[in-house]
C-alpha cells in the first residue's frame, strides 16, 4: 500500500467537516406516509373507490414507510437505528446504534425534516382516528388504528435510542471529566 501524499489527506480532511444531501432519503421519508394520508382523504371524499382495495392499498404503503423510516432513512436521516432482539430464552430486547457527532454529515434541514415527518404523521392519524368515531366509520377508525401503531412504533423506537444514545454520551463525558480531574489530582501531588 502506498502512503498518502499530505496534499491527498488534506483534501479528505476537508472532506469530512462536509455535509451530504440525501434528497433521495427525504423524499422516501416522507412520500410513502404522505401517499397514505393522501389516500385516506381522498377515499373519504371519492365515494366511488373501493374500498377494499382503499385499505389494501393504504396498509401496503403504511407497511413500505414503517420498513423505510425504521431501516433506511433513520439511519441516514438522524444517525440512529433500532429493532427489537428475542433472546433465547424468548425474552426481549430492545437494541439502539447511533452515528458519532463526528460522523454525522446530513445537513440539519434533513434531519429536522426526518424528525417533523416522524411526529407529525401519528397526529395526523389520531385526528383521522376520531374523526372517523364520530363519523361512526368502524372500519375506518380500524385503519387509522393500523397507521398511528405503525407510525407510532417507529416514534417510541425513535425516540427511546436518541434517549439511549444521549445518556450514553453525557455517561461518556462525565467519566471523561472525572477521569482528567483525578489525573490532574494525581499530577499536582506528583509535582509537590
Amino acid at each position: 500500500f502506498r502512503k498518502m501524499s499530505d496534499d491527498v489527506a488534506k483534501a479528505f480532511e476537508d472532506q469530512s467537516d462536509r455535509t451530504e444531501r440525501h434528497p433521495v432519503a427525504v423524499f422516501f421519508h416522507l412520500a410513502f406516509r404522505v401517499t397514505a394520508l393522501v389516500v385516506y382523504l381522498l377515499a373519504n371524499f371519492i365515494p366511488s373507490m373501493s374500498e377494499m382495495g382503499v385499505m389494501i392499498s393504504i396498509i401496503l404503503l403504511l407497511a413500505l414507510d414503517f420498513w423505510t423510516v425504521k431501516n433506511v432513512t433513520g439511519r441516514i436521516l438522524a444517525g440512529l437505528r433500532w429493532w427489537n432482539k428475542i433472546e433465547e430464552d424468548g425474552s426481549s430486547s430492545w437494541v439502539f446504534e447511533w452515528r458519532k457527532e463526528k460522523q454525522n454529515r446530513v445537513p440539519a434541514s434533513e434531519t429536522y425534516i426526518f424528525w417533523i415527518g416522524l411526529f407529525a404523521c401519528p397526529i395526523i392519524w389520531i385526528v383521522f382516528l376520531f374523526t372517523s368515531f364520530v363519523g361512526l366509520k368502524f372500519t375506518w377508525m380500524m385503519l387509522t388504528v393500523v397507521g398511528i401503531v405503525l407510525n407510532g412504533a417507529n416514534v417510541v423506537g425513535y425516540v427511546q435510542c436518541r434517549r439511549d444514545a444521549g445518556t450514553k454520551f453525557s455517561s461518556m463525558a462525565t467519566k471523561y471529566i472525572g477521569k482528567k480531574i483525578i489525573e490532574q489530582v494525581c499530577y499536582m501531588y506528583i509535582t509537590q
